[in-house]
Order: C-alpha cells, then structure tokens, then sequence
C-alpha cells in the first residue's frame, strides 16, 4: 500500500483518539444515556455499511485486499473501543485507546525500514502514554510497563479474522480491569477527563 492510501489509513488511525471525548459528557442521566445509546448507533450504522460493502464486493481506496471479504480494520477498533468506553473505567479506556490509535500507524510506518526499531519506539510511546494516565497510582510503572508489552506483542500477532486493531486495545485492557479486581479500585488513579457538559 502506497502514498495516499497509506498515509489516509494512519490519519484515520491517529483521528480515532477523538472518541475519548465521550467522557466530556456527564454519565448521569438523560446525557449519559444519550452518549451511550449514540456510540453503540455509530457502531452499529459502520458494521451494517460494512456488511454492504462485502455484500457487493466493494473494494474502497485505502482497503487492503483481505479487507474485501471480511469487515475492515475500523469496525474492530470501533468494537474495541465501544467496549472499552461503555464497560471499563476512563483511566483503563483512555490509555487502551490512544496508544492503540498512535502506536499501530507508528508501527506500521518504521516496520517497513526498521523491524525491531519500529516495536522498540512502539513499546516506548505506549509506556509513556499509560504512564502518563497511571502516573498518581502506587503501581504506575508497573502497569505502564506490563500494558505497553501487552500492546506490543498484540500488534506482533498477525490474524486474518482477529483484528490486531481490536487485540492492542482489549488485551492491555483485560490485564489492567484482572489487576483493579484483584487490588481493588483504590490502585487506580485520578480520572483525567472531566464531565463538563451535562
């Protein structure tokens, strides 16, 4: 994948860390329910366009070619970050989807000249990301440590019909949600994210 095509999917990719503004919104009430109900119709509206285009055997620009039979890489971050905004805490969503959204085009682009660079600046960027969000718990290099070789090694994982669009948000995810059980909620840190509106 070439010029425009390749640049377009990494943009897409980088953009995706938008979502996290959903937190902006207030969880109580009429407002929490309303960004709720419109992430879950996002969602479902791109798995339905999705089917469409499978269906007709569209081949958009920017899609590689595994992608023409089965659902593009959007709708696997879309599912995980829907399921990491509806059902997780912001201070596991918000590290689990920015750095999957920055890592994977970093990744991606120095992986063409420089395999092992392109994993070590990747496991760097998702450390500092996750140590950012954690950095007012007790266990903050921890869990930045262990999250970002989670991540690295979701994205090392190469599967047809198992997204590592999905794997590198849900798998760092899945530790840190075992690790809040099992250490209770007082490990997690400040929230970053404010409710402003509603």
């Amino acid at each position: 994948m070439e010029g425009f095509e390749r640049w377009y999917r990494r943009s897409a990719h980088v953009f995706a860390t938008v979502s996290i503004s959903y937190y902006f919104i207030s969880e109580a009430g009429i407002m929490g329910f309303a960004k709720r109900l419109l992430i879950v119709s996002i969602l479902l509206t791109l798995v339905l366009l999705d089917l469409y285009r499978m269906k007709r055997a569209i081949s958009p620009s920017g899609f590689r070619e595994y992608e023409t039979s089965r659902f593009g890489s959007y709708i696997y971050f879309g599912i995980g970050t829907c399921i990491l905004l509806l059902l997780f805490p912001q201070q596991i969503a918000i590290p689990c989807i920015v750095s999957s959204a920055l890592v994977d085009p970093v990744i991606g682009e120095v992986r063409r000249k420089y395999f092992l660079l392109a994993y070590l600046l990747g496991f760097g960027i998702g450390f500092l990301i996750f140590y950012s969000v954690w950095l007012t718990s007790e266990i903050s290099i921890q869990v930045s440590l262990i999250s970002a070789s989670l991540l690295v090694l979701s994205e090392l994982k190469k599967n047809r019909y198992l997204d590592d669009d999905l794997l590198t948000q849900i798998v760092p995810a899945i530790f840190l949600i075992i690790i809040y059980f099992l250490m209770g909620p007082s490990i997690l840190p400040r929230e970053i994210i404010p409710d402003i509106l509603g």
